[in-house]
């Protein structure tokens, strides 16, 4: 049994097989004439000339690609994170989220559903198309976030969270595996990393976004807390309107479907020939049960999973529990939700430098320890320091080396998977760990902790030990294997050419 249906994504196979063994002659009105012989060249035997054409190419992919998918997710992070904003502007009394675990159980449940609905949704992508999925899960959350806006029991605010884990779950795995399926290996981190800023300045100014919007408290006799789920969510279903007509799917499927998107059928073969070029997995594998099994069971994809937990449970602390740490020594709440925007926007910085530096020499797990360290640094600086400058000193590095580490986490299982079937398990899997994550934290920061949360520090301490470790672990088994491929011609990953990197 196979999980793709007979649709675009199965014709892929066929249009891929033609495009190898023919030679692509024709006059582009943009790129001009050329030949181009797809599937038969390496790196080394390109030309001048075709290098500039690929670039022209890629700029418009750049443009076209990572815009959207960045703005969608980033109103995804928004509406993630909003109740802790609702929250601090008088959700907690109205709803009286202050009484025992409610809050936390309002985060809670959110990842409880985004668990269980991540890998289907995302085994959804091709034979729904990118554009069809993409915009209509941001269509239905943005639903729910705006009806949250009239809700007046604490227990519907945790119905709404739950529907919003379903029809989020899918989300990122999608436009990560979107993504990869446009770019090469050791150029994907700065596309992601670009794709992420995007979500990193809305998070910055997410914060006063919530404190303008809470200026229209008594507006329509409406509480200035609801205002930002009304308003939120409102922006949520335009963007995803927009994103309907926005958001491209996968080359491949382009061509089959004839429906080009605003891009030459040479354009796109040229981002095929580049893939095969780089990974020889332009041409698609459909997912059936037997792959499904093998990739489930490969223990390397796991990993990749733990390593995203690591990642993703100090983002999340900070995400939604910044307002809390910076209240306790400012008494403003709008000096509050200004002091939130810094560190997000120096975290832009740090995310891009570390992405141009891992695609530049081609190494991920460097970096990846490097901002474990300083992760490790920021939250340790936070719980403890009793001066309130370097407490916000530890925000900063906490926050930067966080969310550094992200793209640099995604590009690295990126970089070591091939065929569609193993990435589309591996993205499914490594996400499910964001959920696990975002649970973990929601758990250990315990509100009658308050305001040191030591709990929550210390576990989130400890996954950064968690990923120093595996990056030990995966460096001595890539180096095991490549060293077994190159001396005993062992294939990785049904490529002979195929090498695992660090």
């Amino acid at each position: 049994m196979s999980y793709v249906s007979d649709s675009p994504s199965d014709v892929r196979g066929s249009t891929s097989e033609k495009s190898d063994n023919r030679r692509f002659e024709t006059v582009d009105e943009e790129l001009g004439p050329e030949k181009i012989y797809h599937g038969r060249h390496n790196e080394d035997e390109i030309s001048e000339e075709q290098r500039k054409m690929e670039a022209k190419v890629l700029r418009k992919i750049d443009y076209r690609l990572i815009p959207i998918l960045g703005i969608m997710y980033a109103v995804s992070g928004i509406d993630r994170v909003n109740l802790s904003n609702a929250r601090v502007a008088g959700m907690n009394e109205d709803l009286r989220f202050d009484i025992g675990d409610r809050y936390s159980i309002a985060l809670l449940v959110f990842f409880v559903t985004y668990f269980l609905f991540e890998l289907p949704t995302t085994l959804l992508l091709c034979p729904l198309g990118a554009r069809n999925l993409l915009s209509g899960l941001a269509l239905s959350w943005g639903a729910v976030m705006l009806g949250m806006g009239w809700v007046n029991d604490w227990r519907l605010i945790v119905v709404c969270r739950m529907l919003i884990g379903i029809f989020e779950a899918g989300f990122l795995p999608c436009c990560i595996f979107l993504l990869s399926s446009w770019y090469l290996r050791f150029e994907v981190q700065k596309r992601m990393a670009y794709w992420y800023l995007i979500n990193l300045f809305v998070s910055a100014f997410g914060n006063i976004l919530a404190w303008a919007i809470v200026k229209l408290h008594g507006t329509h006799n409406i509480a200035g807390w609801r205002w930002i789920f009304i308003v939120e969510g409102a922006a949520t279903i335009g963007i995803a309107i927009l994103g309907f007509f926005l958001v491209i799917g996968f080359p491949d499927q382009m061509i089959a479907s004839g429906n080009r998107h605003g891009f030459t059928e040479r354009e796109l073969e040229i981002i095929l020939d580049r893939i095969d070029r780089d990974r020889k997995d332009s041409k698609p594998d459909k997912l059936t049960w037997p792959k499904f099994f093998k990739h489930i069971a490969n223990w390397e994809l796991w990993v990749y999973g733990f390593m995203f937990l690591s990642c993703s449970a100090p983002i999340y602390a900070f995400a939604y529990f910044i307002q809390i740490i910076l209240g306790t020594f400012v008494d403003s709440t709008a000096i509050v939700f200004l002091l939130c925007a810094p560190p997000y926007l120096f975290s832009m910085i740090w995310t891009v430098g570390c992405a141009w530096l891992a695609d530049r020499t081609r190494l991920r797990m460097p970096y990846m320890i490097l901002n474990s360290g300083i992760t490790l640094m920021g939250l340790l600086i936070t719980a403890y320091s009793t001066n309130s400058g370097a407490r916000y000193f530890g925000v900063f590095l906490g926050v930067s080396g966080c969310n550094a580490n992200l793209p640099t986490m995604i590009a690295f299982q990126s970089n070591n998977v091939r065929s569609d079937s193993r990435r589309a398990i591996a993205n499914g899997i490594q996400f499910l760990f964001a959920a696990i994550g975002g649970i973990y934290a929601s758990t250990t920061f315990m509100q009658k902790e308050y305001p040191t949360y030591r709990t929550g520090v210390w576990c989130a301490v400890a996954t950064q030990f968690m990923l120093i470790a595996l990056c030990v672990v995966m460096f001595l088994n890539f180096k095991g294997k490549n060293k077994a491929a190159e001396e005993r011609e062992v294939i990785i990953q049904e490529e002979e050419t195929f090498r695992y990197t660090f």
